[in-house]
């Protein structure tokens, strides 16, 4: 009888044993994500500025903006120099209050030396002929790299929150 206990309770040891925890984290440290969320906060605070060499300066050599912010831009993504040119047409002689950027919500992923964000940001812009500015939620995925132990922002594409959605007021 002894034995037959010994027996069952090896044949019930022998699968547990064979289980394991897969451990599938990216590739990446939590410096890495310190460094890209910081990064990813200075371009929303220069944006908020109007500092666009400062948003320039965050970007790779090569580096594109597409979204209706600029709208020769949707549908096709343009060099950010142009797309913050525009920007900067968009918001020049504005009083400041009309123009504002303020980041929601970052949702983050990284895999080695790729990063990729969701940001979400309440845009606050003046609208060409009105006396109020608009507000609207966007949603910014912003695809980042990491080059000699620098991370730069490679491409932005946005997209506004539809309205009538769960993020509108």
């Amino acid at each position: 009888m002894r034995s037959l206990r010994h027996a069952v309770a090896c044949l019930l040891l022998v699968p547990a044993a064979a289980c394991h925890i897969e451990d599938r984290t990216p590739t990446g440290s939590r410096r890495d994500e310190d460094a890209v969320i910081a990064l990813i906060s200075q371009y929303g605070r220069s944006l908020s500025e109007q500092d666009w060499s400062t948003v320039r300066g965050l970007f790779w050599r090569g580096g594109s903006y597409s979204g209706p912010l600029v709208p020769r831009s949707v549908g096709q993504a343009v060099p950010i120099d142009s797309a913050l040119a525009h920007m900067a047409r968009r918001v020049d002689g504005s009083a400041p209050e009309s123009y504002d950027v303020r980041i929601l919500r970052t949702d983050f992923r990284q895999d080695g030396d790729v990063a990729a964000a969701w940001v979400t940001t309440r845009r606050r812009t003046p609208i060409a002929g009105a006396g109020l500015p608009a507000e609207r939620d966007w949603v910014e995925h912003l695809v980042l790299r990491r080059i000699g132990g620098n991370w730069r922002i490679l491409t932005v594409a946005g997209a506004t929150v539809p309205r009538g959605g769960p993020r509108e007021r």
